[in-house]
């Protein structure tokens, strides 16, 4: 079903009606594989702040798929203000994901300018977000919320994991940046999925696909990150 939903699977737990259990799995399976990935690059100790913001993307982006699952299964009796803390944790990340990204430019000139445009980004998406919890009514529509929080990341991380990654890769600094461009093809389709309302199945519907079209790309840039520190990328070095 594409461009309106299934309806929403019942399920009953300890007396309460709840909803989405696929949606609950999904976002767990995320969160939890998001967590782990910060604890392995914790134990990397790696000196360039490069992996601190990576490690930091990590943890936001991990627990905010886990309340994002309490969130979808909580629905009849939250309802969007359910949503809230998991859509605030999008932009956050995706910040962190920008300023590890902007940390390895060689130019420093356009270092500072790129982590300065990458902040108030994520004020202006805050701001925007705000005004929107304020002033629509979102019980109808849920997905009106999430749209600054969509076009966001589908910017943010387009831009940085990316064009970013992709310009180091043909400077011929590194082609290890491959996998970061690899993730972000793999997962800015999610976005769309999920804007589009393109469900597989009442048991997979956009909220599965996309979540899992998101692990794939966290797991690339995963995979970039290691890789880098295996080659000797450290505090001292540059792109």
């Amino acid at each position: 079903m594409i461009g309106a939903d299934f309806e929403k699977i019942h399920f009953e737990l300890f007396g309460l009606d709840l909803v989405e259990p696929m949606a609950l799995v999904t976002d767990t399976v995320m969160g939890a594989l998001s967590i782990y990935f910060a604890y392995r690059l914790k134990k990397l100790n790696g000196d360039h702040p490069f992996y601190q913001y990576w490690i930091w993307f990590y943890l936001i982006f991990g627990f905010g798929s886990l309340l994002g699952g309490i969130g979808h299964v909580m629905y009849n009796y939250w309802g969007f203000v359910g949503k809230i803390p998991s859509w605030i944790s999008g932009p956050t990340s995706v910040y962190f994901l920008e300023q590890a990204m902007i940390s390895v430019h060689p130019n420093r000139k356009s270092f500072q300018t790129l982590k300065i445009l990458s902040f108030w980004k994520l004020m202006l998406v805050l701001i925007v977000f705000t005004l929107i919890l304020s002033l629509v009514d979102l019980s109808d529509n849920p997905s009106k919320g999430f749209l600054p929080v969509a076009i966001n990341t589908i910017v943010g991380v387009s831009l940085t994991a990316g064009v970013l990654a992709r310009f180091y890769v043909k400077k011929g600094l590194t082609p290890i940046y491959k996998y970061f461009v690899f993730g972000v093809l793999v997962m800015l389709p999610s976005a769309f999925v999920f804007l589009l309302k393109i469900n597989l199945h009442p048991w997979f519907d956009k909220n599965d696909l996309s979540h899992v079209l998101m692990m794939a790309g966290i797991t690339y840039f995963y995979i970039g990150v290691k890789k880098l520190y295996a080659g000797g990328f450290n505090k001292d070095a540059y792109l």
